[in-house]
This record gives structure tokens, C-alpha cells and sequence, in this order.
């Protein structure tokens, strides 16, 4: 008897070795896969921007890799005794005015090297929600505990969402022509938007990427479905119920292993994790 619907592992027209460059961006769960790429000691730059979720600020984050003089006075603000970014992480902001910008500098100079000669570049998409700046009409990537009265809350569409990309696209495989683009979607629930919200958003991501994909220089991997239709319990979700578990990522990790490396690169990889055992051993002696 089959006690679960196990999602045969993808196929894809490309190996991933150790001679690539991996770039992430996207939701907590870019995260997670990121820090597998680093702990497998590939070349990768993972979220460079910090944790981003909606695929407009992931989109205006990519266009500053792509020209970082994108990024001007209208995504800084001053709060809570912090200079802040419209356009990055909350781990960005500092008192100093000067250290600020050259922290922002220092990460947008960074990813504009990196995605120039990356070979691979992974978007997970975590939420079709997203918050405008009323004063500026500033879509932001993150709103910093600013009160909530300067922002109104709003669902891209899939029309807008498509619009977006299919515009910024070329622009990336004119940038760097050799680019391969992976996207997913990041199967964390979003029950703070409600949970009949979290299924639109989720399927508005869905349908976006579907109308994105070319398998040629646009991919999918099926995270959310792994979680969500392969595992399909409770207990791969953390204490939260909404971030998938230790035991679901390990889970999602092998399969990009299975999906993306080489044979060769996977023997290597086991090795890495020898190693990397060997090293924390010897640390704690």
C-alpha cells in the first residue's frame, strides 16, 4: 500500500557542479537552500539584499544588481534612531548615515559582480502580498516596525507579476547571457494574511511563474509541492505550523541534489560533509 503521493524528482536540460556559481534570492526558504549550497561549499551568494518575499521587491532588487544606481534617496528613511532601506533587510540599517551607505554599497557592488558571471540564479517566491509606502508610493521589501497607517496592503496580480518579469528577463540574459533562472515557490505558510489569502497568494505565484517558464533559460522546481503535496503532515512543520521542519528541508535538499548535480558533484558533495564533520569535531576539542 502507497501511504503518500511521492513527487518524482525533475528533470532539467543542465548539471550543476562545483565549477558554477549559485545565486539566491527570494524568502526565508531561499535561506535554507542557500546555506545548503554554502555548507556544500559551493560559490554562492545567497540573498544579498537580506530576506525578501513578494516578487516585486525581488524584481527591483535584481534590476539593482543589474545597475546599482538604481537604488537612490527614495528607498532611505530615517527611524526608530536608524537609517533604513526600503529595498533591503532590517539588518541593514545602522545609526551611522556613512556606515549605512557604505554597507549598501558594499552589497550592491557584490551581487552586480556576482550575477554578472553567476551561472544559475534561484527565485523563491514567498507571497503575492505586498506593502506600498503611501508617501511614495513605494512598494517596499521590508517595512522596518514603521507604523502600520503609512502603508496600505495590496495582492499583486498574476498580469503584474508576468508584466514585471517579462520585462526584467531580458534584461538579465543581456546582463549575463549564459544566466539560467530556477524559480519556486516557498511552500512557508502566510497564515498572518489569513488562510483563504495565503491559498490565493500562493496560487497568484503559481500561475505568474507558469507563464514565465520556457525550459530553455527559465526553470521550475517544485518546493511548495514537496511540502505540501509529497509530506503533507503536520509533523514536517516546525513548532510554528507554518515554517516547514529540520527533517522537510533535509527532504528538499536532497532532491535539488538529485535534480541539479552530477553524479560526480554528488560523491564530492559527501565528502564536503565528511569534512565538514572532521572540522566541527575538531572545534569542539
Amino acid at each position: 500500500m502507497k501511504f503518500r503521493t511521492e513527487i518524482p524528482t525533475p528533470k532539467y536540460p543542465f548539471d550543476i557542479n562545483y565549477q558554477d556559481k549559485l545565486m539566491l534570492l527570494g524568502s526565508c526558504f531561499s535561506d535554507h537552500i542557500g546555506n545548503f549550497f554554502q555548507e556544500m561549499r559551493f560559490d554562492t551568494l545567497s540573498n544579498p539584499f537580506g530576506t525578501l518575499f513578494n516578487p516585486v521587491s525581488i524584481a527591483n532588487a535584481l534590476k539593482m544588481c543589474i545597475n546599482p544606481e538604481l537604488f537612490n534617496e527614495q528607498y532611505i528613511d530615517f527611524f526608530n534612531e536608524k537609517w533604513i532601506s526600503y529595498a533591503h533587510h532590517g539588518k541593514f540599517s545602522h545609526p551611522d548615515k556613512e556606515t549605512f551607505r557604505q554597507n549598501i554599497s558594499q552589497c550592491l557592488n557584490r551581487a552586480h559582480d556576482f550575477l554578472a558571471s553567476a551561472d544559475y540564479l534561484f527565485l523563491t517566491f514567498g507571497t503575492a502580498y505586498c506593502y506600498r509606502l503611501i508617501e511614495r508610493d513605494l512598494i517596499v521589501a521590508n517595512c522596518h516596525k514603521i507604523p502600520a497607517n503609512r502603508f496600505e496592503k495590496k495582492l499583486f496580480t498574476v498580469e503584474q507579476i508576468t508584466a514585471i518579469y517579462r520585462e526584467l528577463l531580458p534584461q538579465l540574459l543581456q546582463f549575463n547571457p549564459k544566466l539560467k533562472v530556477i524559480f519556486t515557490v516557498s511552500p512557508v505558510r502566510h497564515l498572518a494574511d489569513g488562510f483563504h489569502e495565503n491559498q490565493i497568494s500562493k496560487a497568484t505565484l503559481h500561475l505568474s511563474i507558469n507563464q514565465l517558464i520556457d525550459n530553455k533559460n527559465t526553470f521550475y522546481f517544485p518546493s511548495y509541492e514537496m511540502v505540501q503535496d509529497d509530506l503533507r503532515d503536520y509533523r514536517f512543520y516546525a513548532a510554528d505550523l507554518c515554517h516547514p521542519s529540520d527533517a522537510a528541508v533535509t527532504y528538499i535538499r536532497e532532491k535539488l541534489t538529485e535534480a541539479f548535480f552530477t553524479p560526480e558533484t554528488q560523491e564530492r558533495m559527501k565528502e564536503v560533509v565528511k569534512e565538514n564533520k572532521a572540522q566541527g569535531h575538531r572545534r569542539m576539542c
